[in-house]
């Protein structure tokens, strides 16, 4: 959906795939900080959402690399230490992203989603925003129609939603919808010459 003024397009909102938690609060054991806790949650792939003070950080662009090392090391642990499965859908059996968090004075839930080998995401990140989305919906913190803004480590925002509550298996979950906005920077041309002979591209083995 799009939110349209004056032949601009302000925002733009899509809804996801029901999100859900699997485990409030789960034991994970990183041999640096001791045992931290963990809500494991699905938004489209499965996250675990760490409040970020259990490592001994804040959320801040000074910090992106901290965080990056951090995260990296907690999802190496966390095949051996926290199983995962989708009711529904087979081969969803991985914790793709460790996403750390915290409150904002306003309200905001500040998000650092990271990444192999080694970055964090520059948006709120929709996926993680959607789990973190079902784990407030778990805890009695969210019902359909409340909304929450993520904001990312260098402030973009986006707003997520609960348009809805369902089941998956027998889990309840929560269906998201997310905002957010965008900006062109440029533009490209890609042309194909009928006279290329490899016009319908190419494939090698490295």
């Amino acid at each position: 959906r799009a939110r349209c003024k004056d032949g601009r397009c302000l925002s733009v909102s899509l809804d996801n795939v029901p999100g859900f938690v699997l485990e409030l609060g789960a034991a994970v054991k990183p041999p640096k900080w001791g045992t931290i806790r963990a809500d494991i949650a699905f938004g489209g792939v499965f996250y675990a959402l760490v409040d970020v003070e259990q490592v001994g950080l804040t959320i801040a662009t000074e910090n992106a690399r901290a965080l990056a090392e951090a995260g990296i090391e907690i999802k190496s642990l966390l095949k051996e230490q926290v199983q995962v499965s989708h009711p529904e859908i087979s081969g969803l059996d991985e914790i793709a992203y460790v996403m750390f968090r915290s409150r904002e004075p306003d309200g905001a839930v500040r998000t650092c989603t990271t990444l192999k080998p080694g970055r964090v995401d520059r948006s709120p990140c929709g996926t993680g925003s959607s789990a973190n989305l079902a784990v407030l919906h778990a805890r009695g913190e969210v019902k359909p129609g409340d909304a929450r803004i993520s904001r990312s480590i260098i402030g973009g925002t986006f707003k997520a939603e609960a348009i809805g509550e369902t089941v998956v298996g027998s889990l309840r979950a929560v269906l998201p919808r997310i905002t957010g906005e965008a900006w062109i920077y440029g533009r490209e041309e890609l042309r194909i010459d009928p006279a290329d002979p490899f016009a319908r591209g190419f494939a090698l083995s490295d």
